[in-house]
């Protein structure tokens, strides 16, 4: 029984790890979004805030902004994520559920689609398999199979990001 213990704190902590990364690639990912949009627009890069209008990189409303509903909707991408997480460290698989519910509903619109490119179709497709394997461990009430699962979809996450950052928007800077 303790050493079911121990592989289930284990499983947790590493699911805890793997999030803790999946928010720097979020991070990196936004910065590195940001500046391939200022990029586009020097006119607006060039501009620095003033007293009434500062830059507030919490602010989930950046319409006026480039690149702004892609961060927007990148937001709402962790927040989903933080959801299972929260379901997982709190062994509530419904919210586990809900929380991948909303992944799937998200990677299924237009705004997901950041390239045509047929790698990033490949890694899409792999992380909507993934998620719904989340689903299906969650619904089974299995725990250690939805952690594990977690970190599949967590996997999934990092690798695309990976080629958006180093191919996608690095082609579009060097253009």
């Amino acid at each position: 029984m303790a050493a079911f213990s121990r592989s289930r704190k284990a499983a947790i902590l590493l699911v805890v790890a793997v999030c803790l990364s999946i928010l720097l690639a979020f991070t990196r990912f936004l910065d590195l979004s940001s500046h391939a949009a200022a990029q586009e627009s020097p006119s607006k890069a060039d501009e620095k805030p003033t007293a009434q209008e500062p830059q507030d990189e919490g602010n989930a409303d950046k319409k006026s902004q480039p690149g702004g509903d892609l961060q927007k909707f990148m937001r709402q991408k962790l927040q989903a994520s933080n959801l299972i997480l929260e379901g997982l460290c709190t062994e509530d698989l419904a919210l586990v559920n809900k929380g991948a519910e909303t992944l799937m509903k998200m990677s299924k619109e237009e705004k997901w689609r950041v390239s045509n490119d047929m790698m990033y179709r490949r890694y899409s497709t792999e992380f909507g398999h993934a998620v719904e394997e989340l689903q299906k461990e969650a619904t089974d009430n299995d725990m250690d199979g939805t952690s594990m699962a977690w970190v599949n979809v967590t996997m999934k996450c990092l690798k695309c990001h990976e080629w958006v950052r180093n191919t996608i928007l690095a082609d579009s800077l060097q253009k």
